[in-house]
């Protein structure tokens, strides 16, 4: 590829398409109406004509970023101004939108017209769809990686080399529609860890000093997720959620989505250079559920009958311990309340041995109703720390 193609692509990657050009149509009708004065100021010729031309396309774009005609409008106004490069990238726009509303008209239009401008210029769009091969992925891995804002320019730049690629368009919907979600994301991260202290405060006793945190959390934070997460619980006066297996198995999908993350290895985001291949970095190691879940239940096969409701009151007492020594932002909490889980854990498969043999009595099935609680305590805030 020649340098001045490589110098054409990097212009092409400074422009950076805002959020009203993602993956919903804008307001064609404004754009079309915008559009009428162009010709009388192509026919002009002028440079001042050519230029008011050019910003009125660019406005009618603005209005509808996946309009044919602005771009075919554009590209004449730049192909009269001497401007080649700039004008073919216009025309290639116009066609590849054309083509996708089954404008026949303007697609044949803007072919010819980027045909006329010399088959030397082609190189440009093939530098494009390589460079948009290589960005794509990349966008993808930040969309899911929750990088929100690394995967929007993304996103954004593929927009600006082809307005009509699909699956950045569907991308940047995506990414937009989880950026508004998320909010402010340093206000999100505070609510997260406000959050993490009420399922310890819940899981410790302490309602009182939740329920103050929650409040504080409404009026300061309402509007994030853990916000209205809190918010919940305490319209709920913090009692265990009446689905409370369907949601632990949803904290153990979270987990393992995060544990998949943690080992994944990753290209790095650098275009045009050799990718470096470097682990994601996560504030502590990933809870393997299933593995623990296992093991519990191997071991509680194997406890000998007479044994099983010592095992479970040991399990259960050191399932506190731990727990109480994970109090959120403290140092080695997430080594804590990885502890707490795995008791927590044993509890679940000691306590179905001991229904199995009719062991059971209402003390135990007190303590096993609170381990339960305590597992999914731990579990959301392992989420939360992440």
């Amino acid at each position: 590829m020649s340098r001045s193609v490589l110098c054409i692509v990097t212009l092409c990657l400074t422009v950076v398409i805002g959020p009203a050009a993602a993956a919903d149509k804008g307001d064609r009708e404004t754009a079309t109406a915008l559009l009428s004065g162009v010709d009388a100021l192509l026919a002009k010729g002028d440079e001042a004509s050519l230029a008011s031309a050019a910003e009125i396309c660019k406005r009618a774009l603005a209005a509808d970023a996946t309009c044919p005609a602005a771009y075919l409008k554009l590209g004449q106004c730049q192909e009269q101004a001497n401007k080649p490069r700039e004008a073919f990238k216009s025309y290639k726009n116009a066609a590849d939108l054309a083509k996708k509303e089954n404008d026949s008209l303007v697609a044949r239009k803007a072919t010819f017209a980027s045909e006329k401008l010399g088959t030397g210029l082609l190189q440009i769009g093939e530098a494009d769809q390589k460079l948009i091969t290589k960005l794509l992925p990349l966008a993808d891995d930040a969309l899911a990686d929750d990088a929100l804002e690394t995967a929007r320019q993304i996103y954004s730049k593929i927009l600006a080399l082809a307005p009509a690629h699909e699956k950045a368009m569907e991308g940047l919907g995506k990414t937009e529609k989880a950026i508004a979600a998320r909010g402010d994301p340093v206000k999100a991260k505070i609510a997260a860890a406000m959050l993490a202290e009420i399922y310890y405060l819940v899981a410790t006793g302490d309602k009182a000093k939740a329920a103050k945190v929650a409040a504080d959390m409404g009026e300061r934070y309402g509007d994030t997720g853990p916000g209205k997460e809190a918010a919940a619980m305490l319209a709920n006066s913090f009692e265990p959620p009446k689905n409370l297996s369907a949601e632990i198995a949803e904290a153990k999908k979270v987990l393992k989505e995060q544990a998949k993350k943690a080992t994944v290895k990753k290209p790095s985001a650098a275009v045009g250079t050799t990718p470096v291949v470097t682990p994601v970095a996560v504030s502590a190691p990933p809870v393997d559920v299933d593995a623990l879940e296992k093991t519990a239940m191997e071991d509680a096969k194997k406890t000998p009958k007479d044994q099983l409701l010592a095992a479970f009151k040991d399990a259960f007492a050191k399932g506190k311990d731990s727990f109480s020594k994970a109090t959120p932002g403290t140092e080695g909490n997430q080594q804590s309340l990885r502890a707490a889980l795995e008791q927590f854990i044993r509890c679940e498969s000691l306590y179905m041995r001991i229904e199995e043999e009719k062991l059971n009595d209402t003390a135990i099935a007190a303590m096993q109703k609170q381990a339960s609680t305590s597992r999914y305590s731990c579990m959301k805030m392992t989420i939360l720390a992440h």
